[in-house]
């Protein structure tokens, strides 16, 4: 028998209700219950999970999700008593919600946090117990993102919310779904019932929600439903014991009906030998030969390529959004965790390392610029080259590609297409304006991945000067040599950066550009004279022909190169020297030191498009080589 206690009238908690609604997505997949198995007329949950209290934070949607990730481990006796950090969780989700840049926390919707659950995986509540995001640990065994690896998320469906029998279908197969709905003030009477000793046993004396008459919208709230009886839905509020039925309250059918927001159905994912041996490694792993060892599911690649991923947004600021979020401390761990664990794998404790900075191109965004640090960072660290990969997420060329498109519908194709060089000469003067103030923004950002702020604190300073600060003892110890390789915009960031960096004292090496984008203006103000000093040792470039140039069709409807688009309209329209065409840096080579050029296509390159550098085996191979002085 169910009793209360009676106590003492306390003051309304103010719960947080901020849970938002899954923007429609045509790849989610819809549930489909099994028919061959009849539901019960009504299931309690036979499990008692603990009863959890969200305070003033907004993070509904982490702790229902915790529940149902707790419920799973237990019924597929993986944990006995699995306590999930609802933290970790809703901070996952943030990343798949919140604006790039934003760092307002106004929370989650549940499709964001089973992204990010299925991204990231989740970790125990002891490692990451608030909303603050843990340091990285130096102890594999206490590291909140390597623990996370174990408790992958498998598939997971959609719940029409309006269907109460495929949902009365999904609790009888899992036991548990994961549901937001408006939450109107009949909610709030839960706060003022005498308290419950201990958790309901059976739906005798459950209070239900109080039904609020009218259609108005209610802010979002999300928790986990249990079970269900004729009256309605048995809900896991994360508002504490003293709510409800110590924690639990019947959501009646018509009014979840009126105000149900989303629903998701999932199961565990299977914990592969991929996820162990990653759970296991601080670093990347090798084997005996050296070869570094990346799981095939790009969830999992990703997952181990990051931590040499600094991931940076508008203005050069650290990334807060995506699948590669970087933090400060994530920038301190490179050096003081995963570059320490380098030098012990290669046996060089005590030896200079050469560390390489490479920047993408301005054409990617975050899922590409992923594949390409798929393929550098194994690479370079096999090759005893400590990698650090520049995410900068512009997708620019998106962007372009629908510019280029709006520009083509107002000419003739007929004609248009006839005359390749009147077409081209078209196209530039129709997008020179947009064109320009693109990659004018495009070009700020590079230049603020690597500039001071003064009036910021220093764990908010640029991505860049986060990375020197950490990386300045090494060189000062002459323990560093270092290396940067720019591709096709990413050669604007390194012109700022390696600049700022000289100044600071630090040498490098060498400089490998492929296609650069840089105006040869700036890259003969910023760099020319660092190569001529010998801060910058060597220098290494690799660029299309001009007939390549010509005839690259990798910018859509436009019949040459990016470089030529950038050169005669993106520059404010007029025909501006860009460092990486042939027509223009065959005389300004003349002025520069310890100087090699590779021409593409060509014995070195095979390259013959402006984007296909990065992913030519020839052209890798040779930065490689220039890079260990070969």
């Amino acid at each position: 028998m169910v009793t209360r206690k009676k106590t003492a009238k306390k003051p309304t908690p103010l719960f947080m209700r901020v849970a938002r609604p899954d923007p429609p997505d045509s790849r989610d997949r819809p549930f489909r219950p099994n028919v061959g198995r009849a539901p019960a007329p009504t299931l309690f949950p036979a499990l008692g999970l603990p009863v959890k209290n969200q305070g003033d934070t907004m993070a509904c949607t982490g702790f229902g999700l915790s529940l149902v990730v707790e419920h799973l481990l237990r019924s597929a006796r993986r944990e006995t008593r699995p306590a999930i950090s609802p933290f970790m969780l809703y901070s996952m989700a943030r990343r798949y919600d919140e604006f790039p840049g934003s760092v307002q926390d106004k929370g989650s919707s549940l499709r964001g946090a089973l992204k990010g659950w299925f991204k990231h995986g989740v970790c125990r509540e002891d490692f990451f117990p608030g909303l603050e995001m843990p340091p990285a640990s130096k102890k594999l065994s206490e590291d909140w993102w390597f623990d996370a690896v174990k408790r992958p998320l498998g598939a997971y469906y959609r719940i029409d919310t309006q269907s109460i029998t495929d949902m009365h279908a999904a609790l009888n197969e899992v036991g548990i779904i994961y549901a937001s709905a408006g939450c109107h003030t009949g909610w709030d009477e839960g706060n003022n019932l005498p308290a419950m000793k201990r958790r309901p046993t059976s739906f005798k004396g459950v209070w239900e929600i109080p039904v609020q008459g009218g259609e108005a919208d209610h802010p979002g709230h999300a928790f986990a439903i249990v079970g269900y009886n004729e009256r309605g839905f048995l809900i896991q509020n994360s508002w504490g014991p003293e709510w409800g039925s110590h924690g639990y309250a019947i959501f009646g059918y018509d009014d979840w009906l009126r105000n149900a927001m989303d629903c998701w159905v999932a199961q565990l994912g299977v914990v592969t030998r991929d996820h162990t041996a990653i759970s296991k490694s601080i670093s990347l792993r090798t084997d005996a030969q050296g070869r570094v060892a990346l799981a095939a599911s790009e969830v999992l690649r990703n997952r181990e390529i990051s931590p040499f991923i600094i991931n940076m947004g508008n203005n050069g600021a650290l990334s807060n959004s995506g699948v590669f979020r970087t933090q400060p401390d994530d920038v301190r761990a490179l050096v003081d965790v995963h570059l320490a664990q380098a030098r012990k794998t290669w046996g060089l404790e005590d030896e200079v390392v050469d560390v390489c900075i490479y920047a993408h191109g301005g054409l990617v965004g975050e899922t590409k610029a992923a594949d390409i640090a798929a393929q550098w960072i194994p690479m370079l660290y096999e090759k005893k080259i400590f990698p650090i990969f520049l995410m900068w997420e512009t997708d620019f060329f998106a962007t372009l590609l629908h510019r280029l498109e709006d520009a083509v519908k107002d000419i003739p194709r007929s004609t248009g297409f006839s005359l390749k060089n009147w077409w081209n000469q078209r196209l530039e003067r129709l997008i020179a304006r947009p064109g320009t103030m693109l990659w004018g923004e495009m070009k700020q950002n590079a230049d603020a991945m690597s500039a001071y702020k003064p009036d910021v604190p220093d764990d908010e300073q640029a991505g860049g000067v986060l990375l020197y600060r950490h990386f300045k003892h090494g060189v000062a110890n002459k323990k560093i040599r270092m290396h940067f390789v720019g591709h096709s915009a990413g050669s604007i960031v390194a012109a700022f950066m390696i600049d700022r960096l000289a100044q600071e004292g630090m040498k490098f090496e060498s400089v490998s550009f492929m296609a650069p984008a840089v105006k040869l203006a700036t890259f003969d103000e910023r760099l020319r004279p660092h190569m001529q000093s010998g801060v910058v040792k060597r220098y290494q470039q690799f660029h299309l022909t001009d007939h390549a140039e010509q005839d690259d069709g990798s910018c859509g409807p436009y019949r040459r190169s990016l470089l030529y688009l950038v050169s005669e309209s993106f520059e404010g329209g007029s025909t501006t020297p860009i460092l990486g065409m042939q027509k223009f840096f065959d005389v300004y080579a003349k002025k520069l030191p310890n100087t090699t050029v590779h021409l593409a296509p060509g014995p070195v390159s095979a390259s013959t498009t402006h984007p296909g550098f990065d992913d030519d085996p020839g052209t890798r191979a040779q930065v490689v080589k220039f890079i260990l002085g070969k």
